[in-house]
């Protein structure tokens, strides 16, 4: 038969490409646990209908949905925001702040394109049962941390907003269906001035209100500055003082993280979904031209769509084809290549059992080690440590146990060292 591939949009990676991966997941789900999110594992196919009550019956073309053999409507997970609002609503004993993260593949049909794949890996960090600036903060302040750790902080960017603050600025000028003229906003970057004002006038805006709407969501920068900016070109009014003053507030929170000089305030982010109550933000390369590498904010009132209880909450979803997109472009993605600690090289079948308590220490102490499996000769085996990246070699051998005393050789240097044969364990620990 025909050699058969992959489906588009899937792909296969892998030992040495997955390492590299397996790197960069590592580095998420390490800063998750830092700030103190609790892992949790749930199921990749949930019923058609949980998505429908978030996103309508247009999900199903947007993603992997069919009828099982008992003939149910099931989908496979295009996201994890339904499943973890379903777990929310399901355990009414849960203390707050619920603090959640994982890590699992999703998929979508659509096209595909650079950065966006039909098979994903994403990781969803959350924050449930909290309203306030400095769970806002610590959501933002744990997606910088992960950038900072990858050694990117410099080329990246968080753009915040708050749609509390827009929906205020828009009632202010009496502009109606709010909602609407928040979608037109919501792709100001993508029109030119004249496409702009020409939308927000099919939604029923005026001209002359139009022309204000572009001037006050050019507002961006700086957070600080950007806010000063703000609050002297703002409509007057109590409510919208007190949105400008909580965004002051989220930025003294992320002063005190350390992570301010990695955002600003853009007035036009508004992450076009409706169940968006306050903050939103996304990320971006300052040196590519790459779409946003992910986003989240706050969603105060989805939760309670699927049970009775009101849950406020705010996360993000972190997208790993665009971060490995720009790993690559800034040279920081990690080597695709294995990694192994030690080989134990056996120079004969008479010490084979000796070479695999050796093996059996070293893995013992969480060291990747792996030993002959078959019968290759002494040249083949470090032929083969050499291809596997093994730091170390341990080489056994019979006249070297009478003596009392194993070889371990360094293998990128070539030095080799005689070492007593009951000490093998440490002196490799010690080594690496």
């Amino acid at each position: 038969m025909d050699e058969l591939e992959s489906l588009k949009g899937f792909y296969d990676r892998y030992p040495e490409e997955w390492a590299a991966w397996r790197e960069l997941v590592d580095t998420v789900e390490e800063t998750a646990r830092e700030f103190g999110f609790r892992e949790i594992d749930a199921p990749s196919v949930e019923p058609t209908d949980l998505f429908r009550v978030k996103s309508g019956d247009e999900i199903v073309e947007q993603t992997y949905s069919f009828e099982d053999k008992g003939g149910r409507e099931v989908t496979l997970i295009p996201e994890q925001t339904p499943t973890r609002s379903r777990l929310v609503q399901q355990r009414k004993d849960l203390g707050t702040p619920i603090k959640w993260f994982d890590t699992s593949k999703r998929w979508r049909y659509e096209a595909v394109q650079k950065g966006r794949d039909r098979e994903f890996f994403q990781t969803d960090i959350d924050i449930f049962g909290v309203e306030s600036v400095e769970a806002d903060a610590e959501i933002i302040a744990c997606a910088a941390t992960i950038y900072e750790k990858l050694g990117v902080a410099d080329s990246v960017e968080f753009r915040l907003n708050d749609r509390q603050l827009l929906d205020v600025l828009l009632k202010a000028m009496d502009v109606e269906g709010s909602k609407d003229v928040m979608r037109v906003i919501d792709k100001k970057e993508k029109l030119s001035r004249e496409e702009f004002l020409d939308n927000l006038e099919l939604e029923g805006v005026d001209r002359a209100t139009a022309e204000e709407i572009d001037e006050l969501t050019a507002i961006s920068g700086e957070m600080e500055s950007a806010l000063v900016e703000l609050s002297d070109k703002a409509p007057e009014g109590d409510a919208a003082d007190e949105a400008i003053e909580r965004m002051h507030d989220l930025y003294d929170v992320l002063s005190a993280y350390g992570v301010e000089s990695m955002c600003t305030f853009d007035l036009s982010i508004v992450r076009g979904m409706d169940y968006y109550t306050g903050l939103v933000f996304e990320a971006f390369s300052t040196e590519s031209d790459l779409r946003a590498l992910f986003g989240g904010g706050r969603y105060d009132h989805l939760i309670e769509q699927f049970g009775s209880r009101e849950v406020p909450a705010i996360g993000f979803a972190f997208g790993y084809s665009t971060t490995m997109q720009l790993l690559k472009e800034l040279g920081e993605w990690p080597d695709e290549a294995l990694s192994t600690d030690a080989y134990v090289l056996t120079i004969s079948d008479s010490v084979r059992e000796i070479g695999l308590e050796y093996a059996k220490g070293l893995r013992g102490s969480g060291l990747t080690v792996e030993t002959d499996l078959t019968g290759r000769s002494v040249g083949e085996q470090f032929g083969y440590a050499d291809r596997i990246n093994a730091d170390y070699t341990v080489v056994v051998g019979e006249r070297d146990l009478n003596e009392g005393v194993v070889t371990v050789q360094n293998m990128d240097s070539g030095e080799e060292e005689r070492v007593p044969k009951d000490d093998v364990v440490d002196e490799v620990l010690d080594r690496l």
